[in-house]
């Protein structure tokens, strides 16, 4: 069929069918004609469109790109030419359009035939951003990507890989023969093993070494696949490539620091243990010292570690050593002393101390322990102790003796004395007398003091009937706190309280009034002026608690064995009653004495039992 047949009707009719955007404009791109798939595509009617000109919808990104372009078309006269370009549709949005365009230079109209290529540019973009982020995520994690084509030799190394290795884009392997002479020579067999005989599962993995280019090692952990053709021959290799170095060099520091840590353990007395996930993991050799059983042993049975608690000791000792909650991060510092039972009956006192090992997130790891054998040590204090309290029951065996003489003979003495004394008084008044009224007043005097030191005796006495009342210690120490300082004032002396709530407990009053005025005058006694005297009470444990302390010179440990005894003194004019009262009321009291001294003071703690 010829082209002579067809009727302008026949154009018109193919033009508006045709999928492709037709538009005719002149010079200055004003519209001409747009056939119905432009107006489909952008929207637009042509009447719309009339006295418009395709500049007027355009992109304000791409005007300057189509100024430039009719600049060239106008000096070089080109006549064809293609271009991609975005155009404003009706409804708002923007779509992508690739023309095909023809210049009629004689008629001065543009002929232009277009393809809406939205989608393939919005596939183009989605490509290129996740091939963006495809090397953002190998640059930041380090990863590098490779492949070589086993049937045309090619290769192909990612910008991070070749930066890994210290190479550039000229420089990179060309084939798998340049890349083997970058691997260390001891790990060059690994890799054509690996290649000769690939798993079936289509991927290795391996951990190499690559020299680079200036001689710096790196180590690598490679993950390989390959693809094969319909008879198994290996067609295509490719891998990803990792930069393990820091974590190598961390691995060698942590072998060094586990060496260090294992010599230093093994050559200790001290017994070490790790425990994690529940199980013990570590046990240092000293355990056969100390506990007298293997290492192996342990390992093969942990329950021999339980059996060897001494009894009285095990249901304590468990509940601390074997509470390994790895959901509870606020594991406390753990000490604490049990007694363990070896193999051949004999006991020994073990220390231990237990502390978590906690990673960033505060979440528990391993549980660390070490056991000390203080079996001499213990033995040491239980010998002091039992000295002490043979010297604490000699003393009150003494303050017995002497509290019974009292009760026996004070009365007896007292009164001969009475007597003497008003005798002396009658004596004094009479006036061939009053010539020796001097030393009548010296009798009396010596008399008087005769007969306090007998009162003080006297309060020694092992029946000495004591009112107990429920009361608060530091309530006594209040009320007698003014006597207490105006005494300090005479003497010269500071007196400071420090007195915290304490609970109320049977006391006697008055003996205590005693007690407390006889510690503070031992203490200011003790003293040159300007020093000062504390008197506190607190709660400690399950006991309250006196404190009187000084800042005198201490005591030696040659009078610290006597204090307390009846009569003994270091004063001049001392009488060697004012702490042995002081300790027959804390006994009566069934209380105790402590006392702390050095070379810059002492402080007697007398510890009241809270019996209520």
């Amino acid at each position: 069929m010829c082209n002579g047949g067809l009727s302008n009707e026949h154009y018109k009719k193919i033009l508006s069918i045709t999928p492709e955007l037709l538009c005719i404009s002149d010079m200055h791109g004003q519209f001409r004609y747009v056939n119905s798939a432009f107006e489909e595509v952008l929207g637009y009617t042509a009447e719309e469109l009339r006295g418009s000109t395709l500049y007027s919808i355009l992109h304000p990104d791409d005007k300057q790109a189509a100024t430039n372009t009719i600049k060239c078309l106008l000096i070089n006269k080109q006549e064809r030419l293609s271009i991609e370009r975005r155009y404003l549709c009706k409804e708002g949005a923007y779509k992508w359009i690739a023309w095909e365009i023809t210049i009629d230079w004689t008629e001065e109209l543009v002929y232009s035939s277009g393809r809406d290529i939205t989608d393939k540019k919005k596939t183009e973009e989605a490509e290129r951003k996740a091939k963006e982020r495809l090397e953002e995520a190998q640059e930041f994690a380090r990863l590098g990507y490779w492949e070589f084509d086993a049937i045309t030799g090619e290769n192909y190394w990612s910008d991070e890989l070749l930066q890994l290795c210290g190479l550039t884009r000229d420089e990179s392997a060309s084939n798998l023969d340049a890349f083997m002479q970058m691997v260390h020579p001891d790990d060059k067999n690994l890799i054509i093993n690996s290649m000769k005989m690939p798993p079936k599962d289509n991927e290795f993995e391996l951990e190499i070494r690559l020299i680079r280019s200036n001689d710096e090692i790196v180590w690598i952990h490679e993950k390989v696949k390959y693809d094969q053709d319909s008879s198994g021959k290996v067609i295509r290799w490719y891998g990803v490539v990792r930069d393990i170095s820091l974590r190598k060099l961390n691995e060698d520091k942590l072998m060094e620091s586990e060496a260090k840590f294992k010599e230093l353990v093994e050559n200790l007395g001290e017994v070490i243990w790790i425990r994690q996930g529940g199980k013990l993991v570590y046990i240092s050799p000293a355990y056969e010292q100390v506990w007298g059983r293997t290492c192996q042993s342990l390992y093969r049975n942990p329950q021999s570690f339980i059996d060897s608690i001494h009894p009285e000791d095990k249901e304590r000792i468990l509940q601390a050593f074997l509470n390994d909650n790895y959901n509870n991060t606020n594991q406390d510092l753990l000490e604490d002393q049990y007694r363990i039972i070896r193999p051949d009956g004999t006991e020994r006192w073990i220390w231990l101390r237990k502390f978590p090992i906690l990673d960033d997130a505060g979440k528990l790891i391993r549980h660390v322990g070490i056991c000390y054998d203080v079996t001499k040590i213990k033995e040491y204090e239980e010998e002091v102790l039992k000295n002490k309290m043979e010297k604490e029951m000699a003393r009150l065996d003494r303050l017995s003796l002497v509290g019974e003489m009292a009760a026996g003979i004070g009365h007896e003495v007292r009164n001969p004395m009475t007597t003497v004394r008003g005798f002396l008084q009658l004596l004094s008044r009479k006036e061939d007398c009053l010539k020796y009224n001097e030393f009548f007043t010296l009798m009396i005097d010596e008399l008087d003091r005769a007969n306090s030191i007998i009162t003080e005796f006297l309060s020694l006495a092992k029946d000495r009937v004591v009112e107990l009342e429920v009361q608060s210690l530091k309530e006594i120490v209040q009320d007698i706190f003014p006597l207490i300082q105006a005494d300090g004032l005479v003497s010269e002396k500071n007196i400071v309280m420090e007195l915290e709530e304490v609970a109320k407990i049977p006391l006697d009053k008055k003996e205590i009034r005693q007690l407390i005025l006889n510690l503070v005058q031992n203490g200011s006694q003790a003293m040159l002026p300007g020093g000062t005297i504390k008197i506190r009470t607190f709660m400690e444990k399950e006991e309250v608690v006196l404190a009187v302390s000084d800042e005198g010179s201490g005591i030696t440990p040659q009078v610290l064995e006597k204090i307390g005894t009846p009569f003994f003194t270091t004063k001049e004019n001392g009488t060697g009653l004012g702490l042995a009262v002081c300790y027959s009321i804390v006994a009566r009291h069934n209380a105790k004495i402590d006392i702390d001294t050095g070379s810059k003071g002492t402080t007697f703690f007398v510890r009241f039992k809270n019996l209520t």
